[in-house]
C-alpha cells in the first residue's frame, strides 16, 4: 500500500510537467535596424489548476550591451497564459549580422520550471558602407547663369588706382615719407629739429624756430614785420598772440636786460602749432 501511494505521488508531478507546453511566435528574422523594437509572443499551455509565478518572469533590463528588454506583459487564455516580450535593438551594424536573443526560465505554481525560447534576427546597416559608389548615384548639376567678371575687375582696378592717388596726395600734404624733407615746409622741419633737441637750452631752441620763420617769410623776420608776415600767410593768424609773445621774449633776450627766464616748453608748443598749421591740420 505504501509503495502504491509513493508511486502516485511521483507520478503526479510528471503528469503536470507533461501537460505544460510552450509555443513561441518570434518576430521576423531579418530587416531590423538600429533602435527598432521587436515583439516576441510566447503561449504557455497549462492546466487550469496551474499558474505562472509572476516573480519568475523576466524583468525589463539590459540583456546585452546591444539589446534591452523593454517590457513584459501577460494575458490569461482559456488554455494557458500568453507572455509578450518587447525587445529593442541597439546594435549598429556595418553589414548584415545575425544576433541571438537569449531565452529565459520561469516557474509554475507547482515548482515546475519551463524554458522560454530565444530567437535570432538579422540586423541591417543604416547605409551600405561597403557598397561601391557609382556616378549614376549622383544627382545632376543644377543649371546656373554665367557671370562676366570683367566689369567688376575693371571697377576694382579703377578703385585701386584712385586709392593710390589719394594716398600719395595725403602723404604729400601731410609731409609723410618720402615728402617729409620738402623745403616748402620750413616750420615742420624746424619743429622736428626742436623735438630732437628738446633738452637743449632755450636760446638754441629759439634760434631754430627763428630760422624756420625766416625761411617761411622768405627773409629775416623780426617782431615789427609780424603783421606783414600774417598778411602774406594768413593761415598762421590763429597763432598771432603766441608769435607776438615769442618775438617779445626774443627782443628781451637779445636786446633787453636778459633777466627774463624762458620756458622751453612754450617754444616747443609754438613750433608744434606752427607745423600743424603748415601741414593743414589746423
Amino acid at each position: 500500500m505504501t509503495r502504491l501511494v509513493l508511486g502516485l505521488l511521483l507520478f503526479l508531478p510528471l503528469q503536470a510537467m507533461a501537460e505544460v507546453s510552450v509555443r513561441a511566435d518570434p518576430p521576423r528574422g531579418y530587416g531590423w535596424w538600429l533602435g527598432d523594437r521587436m515583439t516576441q509572443r510566447i503561449i504557455v499551455s497549462h492546466p487550469a489548476d496551474l499558474s505562472i509565478e509572476r516573480s519568475s518572469l523576466p524583468r525589463p533590463r539590459s540583456a546585452e550591451y546591444w539589446l534591452d528588454l523593454v517590457s513584459v506583459r501577460t494575458r490569461d487564455l482559456s488554455d494557458g497564459t500568453e507572455i509578450i516580450l518587447e525587445w529593442q535593438n541597439f546594435y549598429s551594424a556595418l553589414e548584415p549580422s545575425l544576433r541571438e536573443v537569449p531565452g529565459a526560465t520561469i516557474r509554475m505554481s507547482d515548482g515546475t520550471e519551463v524554458t522560454l525560447p530565444g530567437f535570432g534576427f538579422v540586423t541591417a546597416p543604416i547605409r551600405p558602407i561597403l557598397a561601391p559608389s557609382t556616378p549614376d548615384q549622383l544627382q545632376p548639376d543644377p543649371g546656373f547663369p554665367l557671370v562676366d567678371p570683367q566689369f567688376n575687375r575693371a571697377g576694382l582696378a579703377v578703385s585701386a588706382c584712385l586709392f593710390l592717388v589719394a594716398l600719395v596726395g595725403l602723404a604729400r600734404n601731410q609731409a609723410w615719407w618720402p615728402f617729409h624733407a620738402r623745403p616748402a615746409r620750413p616750420l615742420t622741419r624746424a619743429a622736428r629739429q626742436i623735438a630732437a633737441q628738446r633738452k637743449g637750452t632755450s636760446a638754441s631752441l629759439r634760434e631754430l624756430l627763428h630760422r624756420g620763420l625766416d625761411r617761411a617769410f622768405g627773409e629775416v623776420l623780426i617782431g615789427t614785420d609780424l603783421d606783414r608776415f600774417l598778411s602774406a600767410r594768413p593761415e598762421f593768424a590763429p597763432a598771432r598772440d603766441q608769435l607776438a609773445e615769442f618775438f617779445q621774449a626774443s627782443d628781451d633776450a637779445f636786446f633787453g636786460t636778459g633777466t627774463r627766464q624762458d620756458d622751453p616748453n612754450s617754444i616747443i608748443a609754438l613750433a608744434r602749432k606752427l607745423s600743424a598749421i603748415e601741414r593743414g591740420r589746423r
